[in-house]
Formats: C-alpha cells, sequence, structure tokens
C-alpha cells in the first residue's frame, strides 16, 4: 500500500508520487490552531489575531453552493464554509484537507482526519464523505467522467470510503481535490435535503475556518471565524498551507462597479479589490495608505463560439474571425497596459508545466485577406452575428467591441448584446441566444479540468477528437505521455475552434497597507490573512 502522505504528485510520474513520501499520519497529528484572544501583541510582521476584513465580489451570488456555482462570486464565499476533501499545493500536487489518503492498485481510500467537526459543532464523519461524494458524482459532469464512470464501487470499509476503479484512474484524486467543484464534504443531512438543487443559505454548514452568518443580498455576506476549526498543520504552499482564520470576521461586499470597488480602497470602505483600471493606478500608487500588487491570477480571456448552431457552427466562418484579430490590440483594449497581458494561445498558464504554443500558426496572425478567402467557403450571409457580453467584467465589453471593429473589414458584422452576468451565465447555455459569448477562463490543476471540454457545456463543443485525447489523458499517468496528448489537444482546438484566447491577463489587487499576508495562488482566499 502506499501511504500518500503532505501531497502526491498529481500528473506527476509514478516514481515522483512514490517519492511522495509516508509522513500523512503525522501531519494528521499535528493540528492545533493558535488561540484568537492572543494576550501578548505580536512583533512587527508576525500573525495577529483579530479584527475584520472587507473584501469584494464583482457581483452578488445567486448561492454558495460550492457543486452548482461555477464563477468566483459564488464559489470564493462558499470555499471559506466547505472544504474538498483533498486539496492541492501550488505545484498542483494532490493533498490532505478534511481527508487523508492512500492510493492502492486501482483503489483510493478516504479517512476523515481526526478531530473534524462540522459548524454546528457535530464530528465530521465517513458517513458524510460517502454522501458527499454521491452529490458530487451526481452533480458534477466532470465528476463522473472521471471518477463516476470508471467506478467499479464506492463503499464504507470502517472508518474508510473505498473507491475501487475498474481500471487505473489517475486523475480521480486530482478531481477530488478541485478548488471548483471539487469533492466539498458537507453534512449527511445537507446532502439529502439538496441532493440536486442549490443549498440555501440558512443551510450553509461546512468544516471551513469561517461560518456563515448572514446574506443581505447585493450588499455582503458576512461570516465569522469558526472557534473550533481544526487546521492540518502542514508546510505545505497554496491551498494546502495551514489555514488560519487570523480576523474574527469577514465580509464580501457586492461591488459590480469597478470604480465603485476600487475607490472603496481609498476611501477605507473596503480593504481589497481586484482589476485596478490602468489609469487609476498612478493615482494609488502614490497613496500613503494603499498598497498595489499585478497578480498572475490566470484567466484568459476569449470567447466562445456557439459550436451546435447557428451561422459560427461553420468552422470556416469561426477561422474568418480569427483570421482578423490582432491580439495585442485585443488585449491592450482588454488590460489597457502592455504589462497587465501576456500573449497566450492557449487555455493554460505562460509558467505552467502545461503551456503549450502550437496554434498551426493561427494566433495572433491578422491577415484580412485570409480571412476573406475563409468567409468565401463559409455559409455566411451576412447577417449579424449575435455576441453576448457583460459589462460585470470590463475586459469582456473591451474586447468585444475592439472585436467587432476588427472583423469589419472582411465584411463581418457582429451585433453586441450586454447583459449583467447572472444573464449571461443563462443565455449562454441556449444555443438560441448568441453565436459567441465572452469567456475568462481559468487556469485548472489539469487541462481535462477546463469547463468547455465538458460535454454540455456552454457553447456545446463536441469532437470525437476531443473525446479520443481526454479518454487517453484520463488513462494515463505519466506526465510525458500525457504532455504529447495535450499537445495532440491543442492541435485540435485551433482545428475546431471551439473558442478563441485572446491572451493571459494580469490583474491589479489593491490593498489597505494594514492588510498582510494576502494569497500567491490562482485561487482567492482569505484565511491567513491578518489586519493591523
Amino acid at each position: 500500500m502506499m501511504a500518500l502522505t503532505a501531497c502526491s504528485g498529481g500528473g506527476q510520474t509514478p516514481a515522483s508520487q512514490a517519492a511522495a513520501g509516508s509522513t500523512q499520519a503525522a501531519a494528521a497529528d499535528s493540528q492545533a490552531e493558535a488561540p484568537a484572544d492572543q494576550k501578548e501583541e505580536p512583533a512587527a510582521g508576525e500573525p495577529k489575531y483579530g479584527g475584520q476584513l472587507r473584501v469584494t465580489l464583482n457581483n452578488d451570488p445567486a448561492s454558495m453552493d460550492p457543486l452548482l456555482e461555477d464563477s468566483e462570486p459564488g464559489q470564493i464565499p462558499a470555499a471559506h464554509i466547505f472544504e474538498t476533501a483533498l486539496c492541492n499545493n501550488i505545484a498542483g500536487e494532490i493533498c490532505p484537507q478534511v481527508c487523508t489518503f492512500e492510493e492502492k492498485d486501482n483503489q483510493v481510500i478516504l479517512k476523515v482526519r481526526e478531530g473534524v467537526t462540522f459548524h454546528d459543532g457535530s464530528p465530521c464523519e465517513i458517513a458524510d464523505v460517502e454522501a458527499s461524494a454521491n452529490r458530487w458524482l451526481n452533480n458534477v459532469k466532470m465528476a463522473r467522467t472521471y471518477v463516476g464512470d470508471l467506478m467499479e464501487s464506492m463503499k464504507v470499509e470502517g472508518d474508510s470510503l473505498v473507491f475501487t476503479f475498474k481500471d487505473p484512474a489517475p486523475l480521480a484524486t486530482t478531481m477530488m481535490s478541485g478548488w471548483d467543484r471539487g469533492l466539498y464534504v458537507m453534512p449527511k443531512e445537507l446532502c439529502e435535503k439538496y441532493p440536486d438543487s442549490k443549498i440555501a443559505d440558512a443551510d450553509l454548514i461546512g468544516t471551513g475556518p469561517y461560518k456563515f452568518v448572514e446574506h443581505l443580498a447585493d450588499r455582503y455576506i458576512k461570516m465569522e471565524k469558526y472557534q473550533d476549526y481544526k487546521p492540518l498543520e502542514s508546510d505545505e504552499t497554496g491551498m494546502a498551507e495551514t489555514r488560519h482564520g487570523y480576523v474574527d470576521t469577514l465580509y464580501f461586499y457586492s461591488a459590480p462597479d469597478i470604480n465603485a470597488r476600487i475607490s472603496g480602497v481609498q476611501t477605507d470602505e473596503y480593504d481589497i479589490a481586484f482589476g485596478v483600471p490602468d489609469n487609476m493606478r498612478a493615482t494609488l500608487e502614490a497613496d500613503p495608505n494603499l498598497d498595489i500588487e499585478i497578480k498572475d491570477l490566470s484567466i484568459y480571456c476569449g470567447l466562445v463560439f456557439n459550436y451546435e448552431k447557428g451561422q459560427c457552427a461553420d468552422v470556416n466562418l469561426r477561422n474568418a474571425i480569427l483570421a482578423c484579430l490582432d491580439m495585442d490590440s485585443l488585449m491592450l483594449a482588454a488590460q489597457g497596459s502592455a504589462d497587465l497581458y501576456y500573449l497566450n494561445p492557449t487555455v493554460v498558464s505562460t509558467k505552467s508545466k502545461w503551456f503549450c504554443e502550437e496554434s498551426l500558426g493561427k494566433y495572433n496572425a491578422p491577415d484580412i485577406e485570409k480571412a476573406k478567402d475563409y468567409l468565401s467557403k463559409s455559409s455566411y450571409d451576412g447577417s449579424p452575428l449575435v455576441f453576448i457580453t457583460t459589462k460585470d467584467n470590463a475586459y469582456m465589453y473591451k474586447t468585444a467591441l475592439a472585436l467587432a471593429d476588427m472583423v469589419k473589414p472582411a465584411g463581418i458584422t457582429i451585433d453586441i448584446q450586454v447583459y449583467d452576468n447572472a444573464t449571461l451565465k443563462d443565455y449562454r447555455m441556449d444555443p438560441d441566444k448568441f453565436d459567441m459569448f465572452s469567456s475568462g477562463l481559468s487556469e485548472k490543476v489539469d487541462p481535462t479540468q477546463i469547463a468547455f471540454f465538458e460535454d454540455g457545456w456552454a457553447g456545446f463543443y463536441k469532437s470525437e477528437k476531443k473525446d479520443e485525447l481526454m479518454a487517453k489523458m484520463n488513462a494515463e499517468s505519466d506526465f510525458n505521455k500525457r504532455y504529447e496528448y495535450w499537445e495532440e489537444m491543442c492541435k485540435v482546438l485551433y482545428e475546431d475552434l471551439p473558442i478563441i484566447t485572446f491572451g493571459e491577463r494580469r490583474v491589479v489587487e489593491v490593498k489597505r497597507k494594514t492588510v498582510h499576508n494576502t494569497f500567491d495562488t490562482v485561487q482567492k482566499f482569505y484565511w491567513n490573512i491578518w489586519v493591523d
């Protein structure tokens, strides 16, 4: 049996996985949070307990159900209430969280860490993990594809939940550990009450460092530190780092207007905000009360086509649009400054081990004559193509406007339709509502987790080549072989062209100088932050 300690190598080679260790039990036994009412004032620069932290969300979430919300306004607060069975460090390796784990042969074995409790004081037990796993498998399609469909059985054996697979399932623990709709653990009763519907605010009970207090729609979400939280003491990084609830109260304010969001930090209404417009940077940098930092959050600015229906179901029309696009100009429109983006033809970070530059020579190669040639081979009838977007994310609206201008010389007309973010999310699931929509896809631990690869996701991308390569990646544990399949997938993406990536955004964070130790991951989390 291989006992995977602190972390395992996720997408690493079997040798590196074996080297990941045998000290998980020791890590699980070392769990002690410093008390919130520290009597000695900490030294300068040292963590401090107490106070409140006021952060911002781009929109008010419909719910904080970690399985049924697929965008940041719901997922960020949810991840402070609920925790996944497993998690990832910055390198993408699989680490314990609510559960310790073992892998042997074709099995994954989960055990609840000693002392983990829910916010109502009840102990977290293996029956809760089993119920949570069933809810996850029933509601998250990628969980079914990469875990459920490969399982021979899932059953409780003593204090363990044992997943037994028909064949090797190298991505099973990766899917369980995902911040984006991973295996979030919640009470069995909650899973039974909400088998396939969103959890009501009043029932938000998890194991996380913060517990839900109230949600005033379009104003704020309030959380309080969970005093009985049992962190996993660890020397790991990112989401696997030891989680401390330093502040007593955590507020998530709904702030859809970007100028109000940023100005609110200046006026001490908020403590942290993201997305500083380039024209505000100099003013903020001159403010002695503020800190400014550019963060690489691995967000990919682009569009998704309606692959199923309408004029953009024609690959020649999709290629004609791509052949019109100057990506530098699009990203400058989105970001306002050349230091706030990377040109990137794919949907993984330029710094990722998965980065691949393959685009069949089509990325950032504007050629109006080539676009016209593609157009002549297409079924495009000259009528406006419906491009749905939102001003809730300014970069989306700005790039939609810029793209509409770029395709005009080729004879393509765009009808830009602007909606709030919630409506955009609804409309993009209706093939009668759009020809293309603005997207802001985000980094995943493994590229197979990227949303548009999922059958039935917005845009409705279907491809036998895609399915074949995804199946090969799912069945293979050796990174080098998996990367070869990913390179082939990148070629297929530029053959099929279900999406166009304009580039990779960098995001400017502004915070009060009284705020310390903000995250260095692509996920936004606010435990481990303290305030003066």
